[in-house]
C-alpha cells in the first residue's frame, strides 16, 4: 500500500467535496464569503488593513464562472477553474478570504540564541515534521505571526513547506509568509489542507535562481470554499484518515524491521551450521580442501581444524572447516580505469555501483578500452562472486548470466574451486556486513576499502559440498516467503 498516494487521494477527495456528504441545512459558502467581505470592509474603515486594489469576486451565472474586478470589469474564467465543486461551495482567490503577512530579515546583531525576546522564525529550517522548532530570538520584532496563523515557506530551499503557528507571537523573516483568516469565518486548518493537496501546483510556478513564491502568486491562488460546518467535518475526517495512515506506516516499518531481523537470524543460523541438519555420510570439508590443494597447488592452505575455534569468531560443526578465500578460490581485482594509458577497443564493464546486494544492475554501464590480451584476464563468468572493494565494502552479488562481462578494479572477482557454491559465500558476506564484522578488515578513514590482502584474511566456514546446496536452498526458500510478506504490505 502506497500510503503517500493514499493520503494525497484523501486530500484530493476532500477539496472536491467528495470526502464528506453535503448537508442541505448548512449555510452556503456564498453567505460565508459575504461575511468575510463585510469583516474586511470593517477592518479597512478602522485602518487595520489596506484595501486590495486587485481584489475580485468570483460568482456563477448561466452555468459559467465569472470574476468581477475592483474596476468593474467582468471576465469569464471557466478555463481557469481547476475542477468542479458542489453547489453549496464557492470558488475564490485565496487573497479574498485571508490576509497575507510578509516577513522581514534581521542582521545577526538583531537576534540571539539565548532565548532573549520573542521567537524569530527564519524559514524551512524551523519547520520539522509539521511543527515549529525555535533556535533564534529577537528583542526588536517588527513583523508578527500569531497563534493559529499558517506559516508558508515562500523562498529558498523548502519552498512550499508549511505548519500552523502554535506560538502566541513570533517575528518572521522574508522566507516566511503568514496566512491569517478573518475572525474565524473560515477554518485555517481547512486552508492548510487545500494547500497541502495542491502545493505542487503552486511551487511549480516558483521562479528565479532561488525558488520563490511571490505575494501575488499566493494571493491569486484558486481555493474552493465549503460551508464552515462542512470545513470542520472535512478537517476531522482528514485527521482521522491521516492517523490511520500513520498507524499503517508504523506497522509497515515495524513489520519491515521484524522481517529484516528474521533474515539476519536466518543468515546467523546458516553460517553457524544450524539452519539445516548435518548428514554424517557427507564428505567432510577437510577432504574437499585436500582435493582443492591437489587440483590447485597455487592455493595457500591456511585452514584450521573445526575443533580449534580459539582464533575464529564462532563455533562450527565438526564436518566443517575454517578457511580463507585464497584456500578455496582465486581472487582478482579488475582493470584500472586510465583514459591516457588504456589502449584497445571500447567494451562495457562493471563498476561497483552496478553491484547491489544479491543483484547486478546493467542499466548504467560505462565503457573502457581493453586490449585483446586483457579480455580473458578481466572477464567475469557465470558463478563468479563479485565483491565491492570500496564504498559499502563487501556488498556482493553472483554473476548468474551466461555471457561474460568485463570489470574494473573497484570489484573483487572471486572464482571458487571444485563447485563450491558462490551464493553461500554471498550470504555469508551479507551476514558479516549485518554484524559489522567486515569493519575489522576495511581500511581508510573517510572512504573505506577492502583490499585484496584484507579480503584474503577474513575467515569463512566451509561446509561439505552437498550441505552448501541445502543451506542456500533453505535460505532462498525462507527469504522468498519473507519477501512475499514485504511485497504484500507495499502493494
Amino acid at each position: 500500500m502506497d500510503t503517500k498516494k493514499l493520503r494525497q487521494k484523501i486530500l484530493d477527495l476532500a477539496i472536491r467535496g467528495k470526502l464528506v456528504p453535503q448537508d442541505p441545512n448548512d449555510e452556503p459558502a456564498s453567505v460565508l464569503i459575504e461575511k468575510i467581505r463585510a469583516e474586511k470592509e470593517k477592518l479597512i474603515k478602522e485602518k487595520k488593513i489596506k484595501r486590495d486594489k486587485n481584489e475580485s469576486h468570483i460568482y456563477r451565472s448561466d452555468k459559467s464562472y465569472y470574476e468581477k474586478f475592483a474596476d468593474g470589469t467582468v471576465k469569464c474564467i471557466d478555463e481557469e477553474i481547476p475542477f468542479e465543486i458542489p453547489e453549496s461551495w464557492e470558488w475564490c482567490r485565496l487573497g479574498s478570504v485571508v490576509s497575507l503577512i510578509s516577513g522581514q530579515d534581521f542582521p545577526p546583531d538583531k537576534y540571539n540564541s539565548n532565548e532573549d525576546g520573542i521567537p524569530y522564525i527564519i524559514g524551512a529550517s524551523n519547520i520539522f515534521d509539521g511543527k515549529l522548532q525555535i533556535n533564534r530570538w529577537t528583542t526588536t520584532p517588527s513583523v508578527f505571526a500569531g497563534k493559529g496563523d499558517l506559516l508558508l515557506v515562500c523562498k529558498g530551499a523548502g519552498v512550499g513547506k508549511m505548519c500552523l503557528c502554535d506560538l502566541p507571537k513570533a517575528h518572521i523573516a522574508r522566507q516566511i509568509q503568514s496566512i491569517r483568516v478573518y475572525n474565524n469565518h473560515i477554518s485555517i486548518e481547512y486552508i492548510k489542507q487545500v494547500l497541502d493537496c495542491r502545493i505542487e501546483d503552486i511551487t511549480s510556478k516558483a521562479n528565479g535562481l532561488i525558488p520563490g513564491l511571490n505575494r501575488e502568486l499566493i494571493l491569486d491562488f484558486f481555493i474552493p470554499i465549503p460551508p464552515i460546518d462542512e470545513q470542520k467535518k472535512i478537517n476531522q475526517n482528514i485527521i482521522s484518515s491521516v492517523e490511520l495512515i500513520n498507524s499503517i506506516n508504523r506497522n509497515k516499518l515495524d513489520l519491515s524491521k521484524i522481517i529484516n531481523q528474521a533474515k539476519s537470524k536466518i543468515l546467523d543460523l546458516a553460517i553457524r551450521g544450524k539452519l539445516v541438519p548435518q548428514e554424517p555420510n557427507d564428505e567432510p570439508a577437510s577432504v574437499l580442501l585436500e582435493r582443492i590443494k591437489a587440483e590447485h597447488p597455487e592455493s595457500k592452505k591456511k585452514t584450521k581444524n573445526a575443533g580449534d575455534n580459539s582464533h575464529y569468531p564462532f563455533e562450527i560443526p565438526k564436518s566443517w572447516e575454517w578457511c580463507y578465500f585464497e584456500d578455496i578460490a582465486t581472487n582478482d581485482l579488475g582493470k584500472t580505469l586510465d583514459k591516457i594509458k588504456n589502449q584497445g577497443k571500447y567494451y562495457p564493464y562493471l563498476r561497483s555501483v552496478n553491484v547491489r546486494w544479491g543483484d547486478v544492475i546493467l542499466d548504467d554501464l560505462k565503457e573502457m578500452k581493453f586490449e585483446d590480451i586483457e579480455i580473458y584476464r578481466y572477464s567475469i563468468e557465470k558463478g563468479d562472486l563479485l565483491i565491492c572493494e570500496g564504498g559499502e565494502v563487501g556488498r556482493c552479488a553472483v554473476w548468474d548470466r551466461e555471457n561474460s562481462m568485463l570489470y574494473q578494479n573497484a570489484i573483487h572477482r572471486v572464482r571458487f574451486h571444485c563447485k563450491i557454491d558462490s551464493y553461500l559465500y554471498m550470504y555469508f558476506l551479507w551476514h558479516y556486513n549485518n554484524i559489522h564484522f567486515l569493519d575489522n578488515y576495511s581500511k581508510g578513514v573517510t572512504i573505506k576499502h577492502l583490499t585484496k590482502s584484507s579480503l584474503n584474511t577474513i575467515p569463512f566456514p566451509l561446509p561439505p559440498l552437498s550441505e552448501q546446496k541445502q543451506i542456500v536452498q533453505k535460505i532462498e526458500e525462507i527469504f522468498a516467503s519473507l519477501d512475499k510478506i514485504t511485497n504484500s504490505i507495499i502493494a
